[in-house]
């Protein structure tokens, strides 16, 4: 009993993260369900469109260099005491790339509302500076080790935006402002930095490179990210109906909540691995990746298996019977959910090893042969074919990482 209570307080830090960040997709789940049965499949439809291009504006207009504020800023907090070079070089990159996402964006706005359907260019936009900030305060409190501050910001954003889709009625357009004014309520949280976190502009131009290199690297992934995330909605846009785009979203929501909680691992761990490499720390690392990693995946197997299991009534008590067809798509993006939780270890020693370069060739090929194979899978199988598809990229890309990474760690041990 002793080395029991022993056991979870060493990882009481770890646990408290844990079930806030389970909280916050508890919590993106409520409101998704919301939703859905709020919507028509049509409508859910037309929002998953408008997601998809939210995500293009955010994949190229800043997500791509956030990783730059943990991992850099996390090794600077340990050698210098703050945060300073990677926060004002990651400043100057975001400054340029978001004039150039906002330029193409206003040019390209009647072809964009056109896709969607309704004239809502200039709300996706404004959506985009409202993720920068929640971003930015995101990406700080995880450099600074203050995770639990990170996942408060996120749980408040989704309180306000459940509150007000309770008491508001909302359309597709309504749905968006929506979602803007409650994110931008984690603005608030601006006033948890730590000014000699950041301190005074500070250029440094070695640094400078290192973190754009990094940073275009995860330019190169991202892109490959975004197709992996959205490239079976157009897929099914393209070749289906909006109303198969709502159904297979349905599930793929559900797919990406519980997926998005293998980040939890990554970036709750970032910081400390980052260190343990940093330093050499032979036994550090044996202990994470050879004992702390088969606990996690354990707890992981056992509950993706209840999840599927369970997928039925789980989707007809969430979304209703109309979502009935959402179930088998569901449960083959669960297999690839569970792989995905294997390889969020490996995420971990590209990015704390300066393999950055091998994870964005491995999330392009992965992007690749998962729309390929959607493409070609969606014209036999329809939506069960896209899910096919995306688990058997992950399953590919999976295997390769294997492969590449576990000679590697066991060369520190």
């Amino acid at each position: 009993m002793g080395k029991l209570i022993h056991f979870f307080k060493k990882r009481l830090r770890f646990i408290i993260f844990s079930m806030l960040r389970i909280l916050t997709m508890v919590l993106g789940l409520v409101t998704n369900i919301i939703i859905v049965r709020q919507l028509s499949i049509e409508d859910f439809g037309v929002f998953s469109v408008a997601l998809m291009l939210v995500g293009l504006l955010t994949t190229f207009g800043f997500s791509w260099s956030s990783s730059s504020i943990l991992y850099y800023g996390s090794k600077e907090k340990e050698r210098f005491g703050s945060i300073n070079k990677t926060f004002w070089a990651r400043n100057i990159i975001i400054f340029v790339s978001l004039i150039i996402t906002t330029m193409i964006f206003i040019l390209f706005r009647n072809q964009i509302n056109a896709y969607i359907g309704l004239d809502i260019w200039f709300l996706l936009l404004l959506w985009l500076y409202v993720s920068v900030v929640e971003n930015y305060l995101n990406q700080y409190f995880l450099a600074v080790n203050k995770q639990i501050m990170s996942t408060m910001l996120s749980i408040t954003a989704k309180i306000f935006y459940i509150i007000l889709i309770l008491f508001l009625q909302f359309d597709v357009t309504t749905l968006i402002i929506i979602h803007i004014v409650s994110h931008a309520s984690v603005i608030l949280y601006v006033l948890g930095v730590n000014r000699k976190d950041i301190g005074k502009f500070e250029f440094d131009k070695s640094w400078f490179k290192e973190v754009l290199n990094f940073s275009l690297w995860q330019l190169f992934g991202f892109s490959g990210l975004y197709l992996i995330n959205f490239g079976d909605i157009a897929v099914i846009k393209y070749l289906m109906d909006d109303q198969n785009v709502g159904i297979y979203n349905g599930a793929n929501q559900l797919f990406n909540a519980i997926v998005t909680f293998s980040f939890v691992i990554s970036s709750y761990f970032a910081s400390s691995v980052s260190t343990y490499f940093e330093k050499n720390d032979g036994s550090a690392i044996k202990q994470f990746f050879y004992k702390e990693r088969f606990y996690i995946t354990g707890a992981s197997v056992v509950a993706h298996l209840i999840v599927i299991l369970l997928s039925e009534p789980i989707i007809v008590t969430l979304y209703g019977e109309r979502y009935i067809e959402s179930v088998s798509v569901f449960n083959i993006l669960m297999i690839g959910s569970l792989i995905r939780y294997m390889a969020v270890f490996y995420t971990l020693y590209y990015n704390t090893n300066r393999k950055h370069k091998v994870l964005q060739y491995v999330n392009i090929v992965r992007a690749i042969i998962n729309v390929l194979l959607s493409f070609i899978l969606v014209k036999w199988f329809g939506i069960i074919g896209a899910a096919v598809g995306t688990t058997l990229a992950i399953l590919v890309t999976f295997l390769f990482s294997v492969y590449y990474c576990e000679k590697r760690i066991k060369a520190f041990l």
